[in-house]
């Protein structure tokens, strides 16, 4: 597995991107009565590794999910944020608990905006379920991130939806969206691809059109798109400026 990540690292080092981002899952996960063998102490192998790939292929790198025990002696599914210095910018844990979760892993209580200094952008992670509930990523606009990235483990039944779910937070919000999803087969679930960068078509103001670019279906794939933020920005603050405040909208009950 590690091989095929540092493999991974650097096919997609080719295009000289400024972010990578991986699934929320990439690891292998053991038979279900060995779950608990998946998780890794904090800080422990995963993090090093891929601190080691950012650090020595001078690029920043989200980890998507790693599973990890702190000192608390509670489980979370965090997300660490490299530098291309190998530096930790900081990481974010799951909010939302999906499905089966909440019975082994503490949600985050922490929504951090990072920035990735050589382009002075500010971006938030919001880990798969995060981004189905709108508040969160309204949250992250709010406070300056320009960008949404999203480490997902959509199987295949949930994929329109998480399709949906993807272009509503870029519309609602003015705001590009990229999303990584894995390829392969958990716990009988099949998990089939299809990474997506959603951006906007610039001159397009009203209505907003998207770009959408696709990876492949049930292919290990990598993509990439140069995102030019300037154009989201300013068509993210007028649609800001037009949202009234809830609490001058009365709520009556009939």
């Amino acid at each position: 597995m590690d091989t095929n990540i540092a493999n991974l690292v650097g096919e997609a080092l080719k295009e000289n991107p400024d972010l990578l981002l991986l699934p929320e899952r990439w690891r292998n996960v053991p038979p279900k009565e060995q779950f608990l063998n998946a998780i890794e102490k904090e800080r422990g192998h995963s993090y090093h590794l891929l601190q080691n790939l950012a650090k020595n292929n001078d690029v920043h790198i989200i980890t998507g999910g790693i599973w990890e025990e702190r000192e608390n002696s509670k489980y979370y599914i965090t997300s660490y944020v490299f530098d291309n210095k190998g530096n930790e910018l900081g990481r974010q844990d799951k909010l939302h608990l999906y499905s089966y979760e909440p019975k082994i892993f503490t949600p985050g209580e922490y929504l951090q905006i990072f920035s990735h200094e050589p382009t002075h952008t500010k971006f938030a992670v919001l880990i798969c379920f995060d981004i189905a509930f709108f508040e969160t990523p309204r949250l992250a606009i709010e406070h300056g991130a320009e960008l949404l990235l999203s480490p997902t483990l959509i199987r295949a039944d949930g994929m329109y939806n998480w399709k949906i779910y993807l272009q509503a937070r870029a519309l609602e919000n003015r705001v590009p969206v990229v999303a990584c999803n894995p390829v392969g087969s958990i716990f009988g679930n099949t998990y089939t691809g299809k990474s997506k960068i959603i951006s906007f078509k610039r001159g397009h103001t009203s209505p907003s059109v998207l770009k959408i670019k696709e990876g492949l279906e049930s292919r290990r794939d990598i993509i990439t798109e140069r995102i030019n933020l300037s154009f989201p920005n300013l068509i993210r603050k007028r649609r800001l400026s037009e949202k009234r405040e809830q609490s001058s909208i009365k709520v009556v009950k009939s």
